[in-house]
């Protein structure tokens, strides 16, 4: 048996007016960063996560932007090819609503060792993409500041951010993706990208974004082989995520289609169910992230932390079960 589940969200669409996988900062005072499209796809086998991230970026005026993206690991990035979206949208499900309701920190090292390090630089397109691993949790705003700061790269980073990415640090992230993109006034789209990284919980930031202001929604239409139960939810709670369509079926050929590596990645499973989820608010108002944990673990330490105990109660229903259940319902939209 399977000792973890096989998951893969796919085709994340955005409708806001700045990043939601990252926090971003234009070099420019009062421009406006002008985001019309984001897509995502993200692949999680339980030990390992593929992010795909595929943006179009304009701006007020021209100008340079940071972009920022903390990770539970170090990751590996490179291009990856457009088509890979496009094959993903065609398989989507329609939306139909549904009609029920519901709703460590760091030791620190000595001071004269850095706080954080460049350990890896790479230019994909318009991309200038730094891996930057966290080594004193308490200097990295500081750290962050002179990297990227006015008198390295003109850039006056702003203390909202500095405190987001400092909570990401005391959480226990040790990775951060730093990305300087030259932005013109007419929206093109970057080159996209494949991010891979070990993670044990399927992830997707959003904390990272309480620097920006305004509504947005993310839509994640998810890919799996594994029910979740509701407690699987421990970042953002499951009432706070809406489910506006039902799943389909599609097979392991159709996903090995849209790209290989994630159909490696998922262990080449035969068939999995296509659904989506949708998680809306103010941007600024997110405290928690995406965080799913393997819902095949979370079992077998119930029964481990239960052994030779009667049972109090009976086990979440899953979605799976003849009545609809709440990863699937969820919310009306």
């Amino acid at each position: 048996m399977k000792s973890f589940s096989s998951i893969i969200l796919l085709a994340v669409t955005l409708t806001l007016t700045c990043r939601a996988d990252m926090g971003s900062i234009p070099f420019k005072k009062g421009v406006r960063i002008v985001e019309p499209n984001q897509d995502a796809i993200i692949a999680w086998n339980g030990k390992e996560q593929l992010l795909y991230l595929q943006t179009t970026l304009g701006a007020s005026e021209e100008t340079k932007i940071l972009e920022v993206m903390p990770l539970p690991n170090k990751p590996s990035v490179e291009a990856t090819d457009i088509a890979v979206f496009t094959r993903c949208k065609s398989l989507l499900p329609k939306v139909i609503v549904t009609d029920s309701g519901g709703a460590s920190s760091f030791g620190g090292p000595p001071d004269d060792l850095p706080a954080a390090k460049v350990v890896e630089r790479k230019m994909i397109g318009a991309h200038d993409i730094r891996t930057v691993e966290l080594l004193d949790a308490e200097r990295f705003a500081a750290w962050v500041t002179a990297e990227f700061g006015v008198a390295k790269e003109g850039l006056e980073v702003p203390a909202p951010l500095l405190e987001v990415i400092g909570e990401y640090a005391r959480d226990g992230y040790k990775w951060f993706l730093f990305d300087l993109v030259d932005v013109k006034q007419e929206a093109a789209k970057k080159t996209p990208l494949r991010i891979r990284f070990e993670t044990d919980k399927l992830y997707y930031p959003m904390r990272i974004t309480r620097t920006e202001k305004g509504q947005t929604t993310v839509s994640l239409s998810i890919l799996t082989t594994v029910l979740f139960n509701k407690e699987d939810c421990i970042g953002i709670p499951r009432e706070d995520i809406g489910v506006p369509a039902r799943p389909i079926e599609i097979t392991g050929a159709k996903v090995n289609w849209i790209d290989p590596p994630l159909f490696a990645l998922l262990g080449r499973p035969q068939e999995v169910q296509l659904r989506t989820w949708e998680i809306s608010g103010e941007i600024d108002s997110f405290q928690k992230d995406l965080l799913i944990r393997n819902p095949a673990s979370a079992k077998k330490e119930a029964e481990q932390a239960g052994a030779g105990q009667p049972a109090t109660r009976p086990e979440s229903k899953t979605e799976g079960e003849v009545k609809p259940q709440p990863e699937e319902e969820g919310r009306s939209q």
